[in-house]
Formats: structure tokens, C-alpha cells, sequence
């Protein structure tokens, strides 16, 4: 990727991640992927929900007739092929692609959109294709050199359309689950059976899009109908009626013995599907049983007059609002969990919300952690992340922990609960600490503990420790709510790391991995500012490479670069830690040394211009290096950086290979 490309980075990222709406996502993927790669043309192919075959979702300077049509089995032609390999293809010529396997209808319409060339590339997302992005030449590409930049590209596109997905289901699930709420709230507040029937099935056929609804009410066995009630779209009220269904056998046999939704997206090729379907018209339906203190009570079937698939949101919602109507129907006071639930709901949307906002790694995970806190009153909350090259964890973010906390480390698989879950990628949940073999004692007050991994596919990239007071302090509901933050969290703390490695690049110079001239520059008005409140002093070096165009010419850019690369790491070994190496130009670098005089800054350079002139290099590649010291040669930037080059000046007119103190002080 050129150095320029670095630049852009940052400004893409946000681009990208800070749209919500799926349509600007995609819109501003497809802009910014031609603007990024200068490319002519784009467009975006997403696959369906069962992965089959790749349709077109958003293009960008291409006409939209050819576009409806598309159609792309997956494993086949070059978009399909693309996101079975996960490796992106060039194809300098794309009519004669096209005309080689005979495709004329391609043929044709790449043709009347003047397209030469063709850069395909994946979407990834968890390491599996959701799709993938074409970009477009009208002029000819002999080659396509940003293969490392496509690549970030394409992750940021992946996450702004999952994050968008994200935020769209938050939306809508919150919507639904305020309907849900309302209709729960005039169900347990009513005793007359129509009333509930009628709030009851309206609402399932509406928010399934189905055509009919009915109940059918059970005895404590789950073998013999009580009462039947049913509803069509066109109707004002339910109507009661006998019930002929099959309690013993057939859907409603098969939905009490497995107490779970049955779905038939056709009945007709249902093996023991009533004859009563027919004659009512039924075409496809959903079986949910009502249950309440672990019996069946009825059993809710809403019907379509077309088979069609049913999706898992609309099943959860269906299985949400019988449990309502179980509470209604026995007159049981059951209120608080649809409560909770509506307060996870909107924990999630705002959680999500706030992944959308803010980049801030830090920010990020103390806001995380201060919701569920303040929202659910658990004790203590750490998010632990893993160091995989020390094999071990360490807190980046804790509430209510003492401080010291942030010096500990775990090894994965031996210390603490945290360490075991890391290793097992599973939940784990301590009922009471004091009697848990992995359990390290971190406030005397917590009694039980949760802990879920992070993980991102198949990789863990940290925990989720929550504490409570209380032995056995967890429920069912805290394990469904913080199972799925955890998921949500995993994702945001990648999103967070891609954006601090995009913030990296933008301050370090890709060849020797030393800081840039930017980044230089930070350094310095940092320094110059400290240096003036404590009256301290420090030095600065400029550093010139003697001969090194003689070497570039006699062995090329590429050995030149291994040079520089060599002599940057032996310049490094020189100074400490806390000193400054960069590079500020071409072959020329600058280093700043923190309280340094110019006394010891001479031992300084003449350290790093002997370690230099000790390599067997021919031709021969030396040091000049001019110091600068402030307060006494300047007290500003410009100043200290014209007096330091100066003298380097003087160093190379000199002979080179040689250290120069500035000749004069300026202002």
C-alpha cells in the first residue's frame, strides 16, 4: 500500500462505520470503494439467508436494468468462485472472461457499460463470505497493487453492514417488543375471555403477516381440547368454535410432545396433515404451545393460504406472546419478566447505539460496563483481554475492583476463572466462590461469579467476569442478556482494535516501522512543553545517511530498503527507551533525547555513528549527525530543527561520518 493510501485510513473507517442505515452503508461503500481505488464503477453482491446464490444490493455508476437480474449460485462464476476461495481476483479483461465461457448475456451488458477491467474481492466476516465487492475500469488496468488495502477496505465494509444489521434488528426487536409489552399489559388486565382472544390472536397474525389465527385450549394432560377459538384478518372479533384437532398425533401431537414450535412451511407435503387444512384453506402454519408452571395449556396455530418460509424473530415473538397469553389465561401475576425483558431489549439497542458512536477502545468498555451496572445492579464487572504471545489475560476494564487489579495477570488454563474459560471457550458460572477450585479471591463481598468468553469466530480474545453478592446470585435471564452483550462486545472490541491499528499506520512509517514525521511532530511540542514548565533540557539529533544513494544505485530500492531497515533497528539499540527515533525524510531521521544535555547527546551520536560505520557495507554507508540543544540553541521547533539540520550540513560538507554541534544559537 503507497504512504499516501495510509492517510486515508482513519478517514475511511469512520466513513464506513459511522453510518446506521443498511441503504447509506451501502451507498457509502460503493462510493468510497471507487473514490478509494480510483476505480470507475462498483457494486456490492450479498448472499441470501440460506447462502445459495449472490444477488446485487447497491451499485455505483452502473445502470440499473442488468443489476435486478443478477443471480450467482455460490462456487460459481467469478463472484461465486471468489467467496468460496475468500481471496480476491483481478481480471485486466472482462469481455473476453466473458466471451471465453460463452456468457453473452455478461457479454453484452459489460459492453454497453464500456468495462475493461475487474477487481473482486471477498466480504469477510468472521473469516466467512457474506458476499463480496466488485469494482470496475472503464480504462484498461494492467495490474492492481492495492491488494493489502482492498483487504482493510472490504473488513470495514463487512462491519459497517453487520453493525448496520445490527442496529436495524435492535430497532425493529425493540418495536415489536414495545407492541408485545402494550399488549401484554391489556391481556393481564382483562378477564373477559373474547377480549383476551381478540388482543391474543389479531396480534399473532400481525406481527407473522399471516392470514388466520386460532387457539385451541387444553386440559392439565395435553390430550383433550377444552375450548377453540380462531381468527382471520377480515374479521372484528375471534370466533369460538369446536375443535376436531388431533391431540393424540399429527402438528398439534408433535407440538405438545416436544413443547417447542412446529413449523410446516407446507402442508401439502406434510405426511399427516389433517384434511380439515385443506378444506380451511392452509397452506403453511406455525404450532406454539402456551405453557405456564411447566404444563402445556393450548396450543397457538396462525396459517398462511400460501406455503412460505417462517423466520426464527417471528417464531421468538410468537413464543413471547403466548407466554403472555398463558399468564393471562390462568390469571397469574407474571409481569416482571416481560419487564426485564423489555429493559435487556433496550440494553441491547442502546449498547449497540453506543458501538456505533464511539471508536474509543477505552471509552467503549467503561461505558459498557457502567450500563450493566447501573441497569441490573451487579457487583463487580472486569473485561479481560488475552495476550497471545504470553498466553495470558489482563484486565483492560473493571468496575468496582481496587486498583491493583490492573498489575495481575492470568494464565490461560491455570489462574482464576477466567483463565479456565479462556481455555474452554465456555461460559462458566461459580454458584459460590468459596467453594470453586478456579476461583481467585478479588473483593471479599462477591459470593458467586459469571464469566463468558469473548470470542470472535473461533478465536478467544477475552472474558466477561460478573460478580454478584449473593450466592447463587444469577438467573436464567442474567445469562441469556450478558451471553448475548458478550457477543456484541467481542465484536465492537475488534472494531475498536482495527481502529487504533488504523490510527498506528497514520503515525508510523510503513518501511522501518519508526514513528513518522507526524508523529515526530507530537513528540517534540510535548517535549518543548515539558522541557519549559520543569526548566529542563533535551537534545536533538539530526541524522543524514552518507553514501546511501551510491548503494541504491549499485544494488537498487529494494536492498536500499533492507539497508535502512538494518541500520534503523542498530540505530534503535543505541538510545533508551524513552527516547525519540524517527524517520523525518528520505535517508534522513531525527531523535530527540529527554533530558539530555549536549554533553551526553554527543556520547549519544557518536554511539550510534560508530555502530553504523562498524557494518561491512559496500559501498560504504556512514553517518552524519548535527545537535541541537534546548534551551541554549532554540526554544522552539523550527528553531531547534533548522540549527540541528545546519549542522549536519556542516558534518557532511566535512567528509561525513562525523558529529557536529550547531555553530550558532538563533531565536
Amino acid at each position: 500500500m503507497e504512504n499516501g493510501s495510509y492517510k486515508n485510513l482513519t478517514a475511511i473507517t469512520e466513513a464506513l462505520l459511522e453510518q446506521k442505515d443498511l441503504n447509506s452503508v451501502f451507498d457509502s461503500i460503493a462510493e468510497t470503494a471507487c473514490s478509494f481505488f480510483k476505480a470507475s464503477a462498483s457494486s456490492i453482491m450479498l448472499f441470501d439467508e440460506k447462502k445459495e446464490y449472490l444477488t446485487i444490493a447497491r451499485s455505483y455508476n452502473l445502470s440499473p436494468d442488468y443489476l435486478k437480474v443478477v443471480k450467482v449460485q455460490r462456487g460459481q462464476e467469478i463472484a461465486g468462485k471468489v467467496c468460496q476461495t475468500k481471496k480476491m481476483r483481478f481480471i485486466p479483461d472482462v469481455l473476453e472472461l466473458f466471451r471465453e465461457i460463452s456468457d453473452d448475456f455478461t457479454v453484452e451488458w459489460v459492453g454497453k457499460e464500456n468495462l475493461v477491467s475487474l477487481v473482486c474481492a471477498p466480504l469477510l466476516l468472521r473469516d466467512e463470505p457474506i458476499g463480496c465487492l466488485n469494482i470496475y475500469y472503464r480504462n484498461a488496468q494492467k495490474s492492481f497493487e492495492n491488494e493489502s488495502a482492498m483487504e482493510f477496505f472490504t473488513k470495514l465494509a463487512s462491519l459497517s453492514i453487520e453493525y448496520s444489521k445490527i442496529i436495524h434488528q435492535s430497532e425493529y426487536k425493540a418495536q415489536v417488543l414495545t407492541v408485545l409489552e402494550e399488549v401484554g399489559m391489556l391481556l393481564t388486565s382483562s378477564f373477559n375471555i373474547n377480549e383476551i382472544m381478540k388482543v391474543f390472536l389479531s396480534t399473532a397474525v400481525s406481527i407473522t403477516d399471516t392470514d388466520a389465527g386460532a387457539l385451541v385450549l387444553v386440559d392439565e394432560t395435553g390430550t383433550k381440547a377444552l375450548d377453540a377459538f380462531e381468527y382471520s384478518r377480515d374479521s372484528d372479533m375471534p370466533r369460538r368454535y369446536v375443535s376436531t384437532a388431533r391431540l393424540a398425533n399429527g402438528i398439534s401431537a408433535e407440538t405438545m410432545r416436544t413443547r417447542k414450535p412446529v413449523v410446516i412451511r407446507d402442508l401439502s407435503k406434510y405426511k399427516d396433515a389433517e384434511t380439515v387444512s385443506a378444506d380451511n384453506k392452509r397452506a403453511a402454519t406455525v404450532a406454539v404451545p402456551l405453557i405456564t408452571r411447566g404444563k402445556p395449556i393450548g396450543i397457538l396455530y396462525v396459517d398462511s393460504f400460501a406455503p412460505r418460509d417462517f423466520s426464527k424473530n417471528e417464531i421468538d415473538y410468537l413464543v413471547i406472546l403466548c407466554n403472555q397469553a398463558a399468564i393471562a389465561l390462568n390469571n397469574t401475576e407474571l409481569y416482571k419478566k416481560l419487564t426485564r425483558e423489555a429493559k435487556e431489549m433496550a440494553l441491547l439497542y442502546e449498547v449497540s447505539q453506543s458501538f456505533m458512536s464511539t471508536l474509543d477502545f477505552d471509552k467503549l468498555l467503561v461505558n459498557i460496563l457502567e450500563r450493566l451496572k447501573n441497569t441490573f445492579g451487579y457487583l463487580n464487572l472486569a473485561i479481560m483481554l488475552v495476550d497471545e504471545e504470553k498466553g495470558e489475560l489482563y484486565p483492560r476494564s473493571y468496575i468496582n475492583y481496587p486498583d491493583h487489579i490492573k498489575k495481575l495477570r492470568f494464565k490461560i488454563g491455570r489462574d482464576g476463572i477466567s483463565g479456565h474459560v479462556a481455555e474452554t471457550k465456555k461460559m462458566y458460572y461459580s454458584r459460590d466462590v468459596s467453594k470453586d477450585p478456579y476461583y481467585i479471591v478479588g473483593t471479599e463481598k462477591a459470593k458467586s461469579e459469571l464469566c463468558f468468553p469473548l470470542m470472535l469466530g473461533n478465536r478467544v480474545i477475552g472474558t466477561l467476569d460478573v460478580e454478584s453478592p449473593d450466592i447463587n446470585g444469577f438467573t436464567e435471564d442474567d445469562m441469556k442478556l450478558l451471553s448475548a452483550l458478550s457477543a456484541q462486545i467481542a465484536v465492537a472490541l475488534y472494531n475498536s482494535q482495527l481502529f487504533e491499528i488504523t490510527k498506528t499506520l497514520s503515525l508510523t512509517d510503513p518501511l522501518t516501522s519508526l514513528p513518522n514525521r507526524r508523529s515526530f511532530d507530537m513528540f517534540i511540542e510535548a517535549e518543548i512543553r515539558r522541557a519549559g514548565r520543569y526548566h529542563r533540557s533535551f537534545s536533538l539529533l539530526m541524522i543524514d545517511f552518507d553514501n546511501f544513494k551510491k548503494y541504491n544505485d549499485a544494488f537498487g530500492h529494494p536492498a536500499g530498503d533492507k539497508i535502512l531497515e538494518k541500520c534503523c533497528q542498530l540505530m534503535k539499540e543505541t538510545i533508551r527507551d524513552v527516547d525519540f527515533l524517527g524517520r523525518y525524510g528520505g535517508d534522513e531521521f531525527i531523535s530527540v533525547l529527554p533530558e539530555t544535555d549536549s554533553t551526553f547527546a554527543l556520547e549519544v551520536a557518536e554511539r550510534m555513528r560508530k555502530k553504523i560505520a562498524a557494518q561491512t557495507i559496500d559501498p560504504r554507508i556512514t553517518l552524519s549527525i548535527g545537535i541541537a540543544a534546548f534551551p541554549q540553541d532554540g526554544n522552539n521547533k523550527n528553531t531547534l530543527i533548522e540549527i540541528a539540520d545546519d549542522a549536519c550540513y556542516e558534518a557532511k560538507q566535512l567528509g561525513g561520518d562525523c558529529v557536529n554541534f550547531a555553530s550558532s544559537k538563533k531565536e
